[in-house]
């Protein structure tokens, strides 16, 4: 799958500030910050602490352990939940040249 050789990475304008099961994102860049639900918080710990950047699969594969939902709707709610970060500038979206997984 094409899209899966993508990698996402943090915006390097947005900081992130946690408290319980939500996060607060502020793009220092805009003045703008945005309030995470528990899947967007968790989409956001994965691609966080993966400095490299993390693929689709990478982050299902981390969701997979924390909710129990059947993969392909994890699947479908993490791609629009990446899809509504990175139209609002809080992530980016990479081509991967390497070969090795995420």
């Amino acid at each position: 799958m094409n899209a899966d050789k993508n990698r996402w990475l943090v915006s390097p304008n947005v900081r992130s500030s946690y408290a319980e099961d939500s996060a607060l994102l502020l793009d220092v860049k805009k003045g703008l910050s945005y309030r995470l639900n528990v899947l967007g918080v968790q989409v956001w710990v994965a691609i966080e602490q993966s400095p490299g950047g993390i693929t689709l699969k990478g982050i299902v594969d981390v969701l997979e352990t924390r909710f129990s939902v059947p993969r392909k709707q994890l699947e479908s709610d993490t791609a629009d939940c990446l899809d509504k970060l990175r139209e609002l500038g809080l992530v980016q979206k990479e081509k991967n040249k390497a070969a090795n997984g995420g």
